[in-house]
């Protein structure tokens, strides 16, 4: 009825049929035509009138929209005066869409198998008995009984021990390092990061005025020389020692130990993102920083976002004892916060030990779905990526073996339902690295077999195309 006033078949001011009439010509129950009425009625598509019916408004919502079909306010003639924040998070912002059918966005987890029974379960316990107070905007530093199940799977999977006070529970590994930059240092600040790397966390870095100084990452690892010489005057230095996010690198014993060397020579500071470690299913797990010996300037973050899903929103920092009190003082300020619900049910996950069995089974989930892609790729495009083996982690960096336009292929891959960001789009200074950063966790192998071969062809197309066929 809507649509039919709209485009002017229901005219503006006419009678609409009695409700029972309408009930009886549609062969529907009159409380749904009452409904319907009453709907429209709010919604400013027609009126009742005492006495008489309801009629055909003679203005409707629409009149309001602009020439065009634009509803708002109407564009401004002022010029658009952007921050440089935004000038460059308007360039180099990369999405993608969630919602595809072959999901290859790196990082997402295997939500096809996540524990909904047993996660729905004891999230309806909590609703249950829950009291006012859950509904309030809870404790500092985060839910006391999540704090105390993270240091207990800390101490016993990562090797981490410290108390549950020093943990900060907030909403992503963004708000940490923002947490992190307003405690630790001072707009103006260096920091070096690794390169390539996540942008969006370069961009929260940036946002708190510190300056970024990138450091190469090969495959092998991000270089402890490279640091000293490039980022000699930084305050601080993001790593992902193990799966670095990109490349792939794994950080050596020997250029662990030289990291830790740099950060106490001279009071500065390690951001540990500890992203990946849990996914492994092959070889030892490495040591984290913050485990070992000279790890005391080591701020240890990591998230729920792989071992779970990053629609729960759940991260979290170790951090000093010293320093627990400045920053539950500025989380406050800063409004880094998660959801306290979601607090609650995990905590329950975790000490009923259903995150420790989800985490077993899907390593070797994992396990298969790499191994399958590895092989399909290879097969099917060998000759134009650089395809490595994986122990552990939810990405493959395929690296073009010869240079092309990296953005528009990946472009292209969207348009036929395909999520695979352009690998040029991390990197920061460097010129040097095309390609594509494919996930694997989401799907099945089945799955994953048709995303490749279709990989394939809209590849093959693009090189064509662009006179770099092999």
């Amino acid at each position: 009825m809507r649509r039919l006033i709209v485009n002017g078949q229901l005219a503006r001011g006419a009678r609409l049929p009695a409700s029972r009439s309408m009930a009886t010509d549609l062969a529907i129950s009159r409380n749904t035509v009452n409904i319907a009425y009453d709907r429209l009625a709010a919604e400013g598509y027609i009126k009742r009138r005492p006495s008489s019916g309801f009629y055909v408004e003679e203005s409707l919502p629409e009149d309001s929209v602009r020439p065009g079909g634009e509803r708002g306010l109407p564009p401004s003639s002022l010029p658009v005066a952007l921050s440089a924040r935004g000038r460059e998070a308007s360039v180099r912002h990369w999405s993608w869409s969630r919602q595809d059918k072959l999901d290859l966005s790196p990082g997402m987890p295997a939500l096809d198998i996540f524990p909904y029974k047993q996660f729905g379960k004891i999230a309806a316990n909590y609703w249950r008995r829950f009291t006012v107070s859950d509904l309030g905007y809870g404790e500092g530093g985060g839910l006391a009984v999540l704090r105390q199940q993270l240091a207990i799977y800390l101490s016993e999977a990562r090797g981490i021990r410290c108390e549950a006070d020093q943990i900060i529970v907030v909403g992503s590994t963004l708000q940490a390092a923002n947490l992190v930059a307003h405690v630790l240092l001072d707009a103006g600040d260096v920091v070096g990061v690794e390169d390539p790397a996540y942008a969006t966390l370069l961009s929260t870095l940036r946002s708190a005025g510190l300056r970024l100084t990138p450091v190469p990452v090969s495959r092998d690892e991000l270089n402890a020389d490279d640091i000293a010489h490039r980022a000699a005057d930084a305050r601080m230095i993001l790593v992902s020692p193990v799966g670095q996010f990109p490349a792939g690198a794994t950080m050596s014993e020997a250029a662990i130990e030289r990291l830790l060397a740099w950060a106490n020579t001279s009071q500065r500071w390690i951001f540990e993102d500890d992203f990946n470690s849990e996914i492994r299913w092959r070889g030892t797990p490495l040591v984290p920083l913050a485990a070992r010996k000279g790890g005391e300037r080591v701020i240890h973050v990591s998230s729920f976002n792989r071992v779970l899903a990053p629609g729960l929103r759940l991260a979290y920092l170790v951090v000093p004892r010293e320093l627990i009190t400045s920053f539950t003082a500025l989380q406050d300020s800063l409004s880094c916060y998660a959801p306290l619900t979601h607090q609650h049910t995990v905590a329950d996950f975790m000490a009923s030990g259903e995150l420790a069995s989800h985490i077993r089974r899907t390593r070797a989930l994992y396990r298969d779905r790499a191994t399958a892609m590895i092989a399909s790729l290879k097969e099917k495009l060998g000759d134009v990526f650089d395809v490595p083996e994986l122990d552990a982690g939810l990405h493959l960096t395929l690296t073009a073996r010869e240079p092309f336009d990296d953005v528009e292929l990946s472009r292209l891959l969207r348009g036929a339902w395909i999520d695979t960001p352009p690998l040029s789009s991390y990197c920061i200074e460097r010129k040097d690295l095309f390609g594509l950063v494919a996930g694997f966790g989401n799907l099945s192998t089945e799955r994953l077999a048709g995303a490749v071969q279709r990989m394939e062809l809209v590849t093959r197309r693009f090189l064509e195309k662009a006179g770099k066929s092999s």
